[in-house]
């Protein structure tokens, strides 16, 4: 079995995160299942995806408002069934969302686009698609919201200064899985261990810089990885000259983390919990 697992959440740092959780709970169909009291939010989505809402007011070097192909962690794709991608774009056209480009899109394979702002700011965007990248079975969780337009993390997009290199490494340090070369809209896209877990790479067109730790916006990525691996996981790593952020530590409550950069400076973390936060 692998050791890195999948992906366990996307992190976005926000100046309200109790404004942003409310808002993902009522627009985006998430229901919050941890709250550390401190600002910090764990939004859980109908098919065990789940973003974390984190307080913070560091800026970002790429302002308030990043544009779609800034360099680094750029926008989080939500996945829609064809059946409800019109009620799902309604919806949040009707709230006053901010819409990004030409958006809706439909494309000639039945794939539908809709790309659009959250209230800070971050790029989202809403996907249906005929046939799923990923044959993953999403897990059944008592958690989980039901009947939601809206129904998880189809996959988390990293605008890269050398797409096919940064895409090779997530492959050969993070047991990824190369599954689309090009769907015919210049993207790739691999896989987790977890067989549900997809990254996308593009090319970048704008480079503002390696955005510090805590700066607002989509900040940075967990990998699931079991307790008994943690250790030996981030051991792995630093041999490969990753850049280490905050060490490996074992916390008392059991949670085991390591965070430490990519090779083009974006944030990844590695997570080993006693119990899922979701179950």
């Amino acid at each position: 079995m692998t050791i890195y697992q999948g992906i366990e959440h996307v992190a976005i740092f926000s100046p309200d995160s109790t404004r942003l959780r409310d808002w993902y709970a009522s627009m985006l169909d998430m229901k919050c299942i941890l709250d550390n009291g401190k600002g910090v939010y764990f939004m859980l989505m109908a098919d065990g995806s789940m973003i974390e809402l984190v307080s913070g007011d560091e800026p970002s070097r790429a302002g308030n408002k990043p544009q779609v192909k800034d360099a680094g962690l750029r926008h989080i794709a939500l996945a829609v069934s064809e059946h409800d991608f019109g009620a799902a774009v309604h919806r949040l056209v009707e709230s006053g969302v901010e819409i990004v480009g030409e958006s809706p899109r439909q494309f000639p394979e039945g794939m539908a686009t809709f790309h659009f702002r959250d209230p800070d700011g971050n790029i989202l965007h809403l996907i249906s698609r005929p046939n799923r990248l990923s044959l993953g079975i999403a897990p059944q969780l008592a958690d989980a919201p039901r009947n939601t337009l809206i129904q998880g993390i189809e996959h988390t997009c990293i605008m890269a200064r050398n797409p096919e290199t940064l895409r090779q490494w997530y492959i050969d340090a993070l047991g990824f899985q190369l599954i689309v070369r090009d769907d015919g809209h210049g993207t790739a896209f691999v896989l987790g261990a977890d067989g549900r877990s997809i990254i996308e790479f593009i090319q970048a067109e704008t480079d503002k810089g390696i955005e510090p730790v805590k700066a607002l916006g989509i900040r940075h990525i967990a990998i699931r990885v079991s307790q008994a691996d943690a250790a030996s996981a981030a051991a792995r790593l630093k041999p490969m000259g990753v850049e280490v952020v905050e060490d490996y530590v074992a916390r008392p409550d059991g949670v085991h983390l390591f965070f430490f950069r990519d090779p083009e400076g974006n944030i990844l973390h590695l997570v080993g919990r006693p119990q899922p936060l979701a179950r």
